[in-house]
């Protein structure tokens, strides 16, 4: 596999990652992050790029990574292992540059935004000298070696973090400006409606919601609608935010976008996870609603008044989506909420945030029944555990 091909499969694969490109063609850096910390980088936060060098062992671990100040108090941290000689020379390019061109990349692998980034000569130069001598760090698989070295490097980072049998090795961290950021408009061309997404669109909850419609129409492409709806005494009232079918199952989606253009200041911590909090229990309440129109054979519409024919008696799966689950506080009220609901109103009931859904999606690789089967699999995992912050392996 070539390097700009081992590029582009990364890039597909991770949820999150930095890399430092150089070839014949190109200088740049690639970050891919969730849409909620891109915004936050264009909305001006705190940026800082890492760097660390683990000397413990025979073999030199040379780590890179990235710091997202989206949350004050926390912020979003992406880190990875070099371990091919195209990334330490790459990297050693990128530093040699007084001004790099810079990608930014969101769950569904699409450049969404751009920017030029400099950086201080003297902290070039102390990337440069970390590095040393290029042939002399390590080349090779993730062993457990590497493994153990980059929870090193997480630890060193932020000491917070609860890691066993690690410890401290030589890190760098520089503090950056991007300079000329622009947005991309992409446009996504469904077989029943297209829709226009921008990054820095003022109206976050419809952006995220043509998101989702854009995941999902690459698996029920014939079937997926955003905000359908129905129509009594000629009056119309949307149904939910994304509905999707086939012949063996039904989606609601419940879409709860947490602002981040639209917020003058930086909130914290504790304020966001009760807004997230009250916007979950908001969508459950509206989605078994949802769930009883269908029981009760409403006829549902596209908003181009052309009535969707599904099986109404299947169990629905009824999703609540946000944009980040904020893994502190408590969260047993919601976790009750969902078991509740689950027993009572006989849904598929999920909650989970957009990198958690991303998952499911590509791990159904196109297969209706095997998103469907996938969901269903986590319910039940969730009935047993009775945990919001479920992490699939996919």
């Amino acid at each position: 596999m070539d390097y700009t091909e081992r590029l582009y499969n990364e890039l597909i694969i991770e949820e999150s990652l930095l890399w430092y490109v150089y070839t014949d063609h190109t200088t740049k850096i690639m970050v891919k992050a969730p849409t909620i910390a891109l915004k936050s980088i264009f909305k001006g936060c705190k940026v800082e790029l890492l760097f660390g060098k683990d000397l413990s062992s025979e073999e030199s671990f040379f780590h890179i990574g990235i710091k997202i100040h989206d949350i004050p108090t926390n912020g979003l941290i992406i880190i990875k292992t070099s371990r091919f000689i195209e990334d330490h020379i790459s990297l050693h390019e990128v530093m040699k540059q007084e001004r790099t061109y810079v990608e930014f990349y969101n769950e569904l692998n699409m450049c969404c935004m751009y920017s030029y980034l400099s950086i201080d000569s003297a902290d070039r130069n102390k990337v440069l000298t970390l590095l040393e001598n290029l042939d002399q760090l390590y080349s090779g698989d993730l062993n457990d070696k590497a493994i153990h070295s980059l929870d090193c490097f997480e630890y060193s980072i932020d000491e917070s973090f609860k890691i066993s049998n690690v410890g401290r090795i030589d890190i760098l961290k520089i503090s950056i400006v991007f300079s000329g950021l622009k947005t991309l408009i992409i446009d996504y061309v469904g077989l029943n409606e297209s829709n226009e997404i921008i990054l820095d669109d003022s109206n976050e909850g419809d952006y995220f919601e043509k998101q989702i419609w854009a995941l999902l129409d690459n698996i029920f492409p014939f079937n997926t609608y955003k905000n359908p709806i129905i129509i009594k005494n000629s009056k119309t009232r949307e149904l939910t935010d994304i509905f999707a079918y086939y012949d063996k199952g039904v989606f609601l989606i419940e879409i709860k976008a947490m602002a981040v253009l639209n917020i003058k200041d930086n909130q914290l911590i504790e304020r966001k996870i009760s807004n997230v909090q009250k916007q979950i229990f908001k969508a459950i309440k509206q989605l078994v609603g949802a769930k009883k129109v269908i029981a009760n054979k409403t006829p549902i519409f596209s908003t181009n008044r052309i009535e969707l024919k599904f099986k109404k008696e299947i169990t629905p799966h009824c999703i609540v989506l946000v944009n980040e689950l904020i893994p502190f506080g408590n969260w047993k009220k919601i976790e009750n909420e969902i078991f509740k609901t689950i027993n009572i109103e006989n849904i598929h009931l999920n909650v989970l945030d957009h990198v958690e859904f991303m998952k499911y999606v590509i791990a159904s690789n196109g297969s209706k029944e095997f998103f469907d089967n996938l969901l269903i699999e986590r319910v039940k995992f969730f009935i047993e555990k009775k945990n919001i912050f479920l992490k699939s392996s996919y």
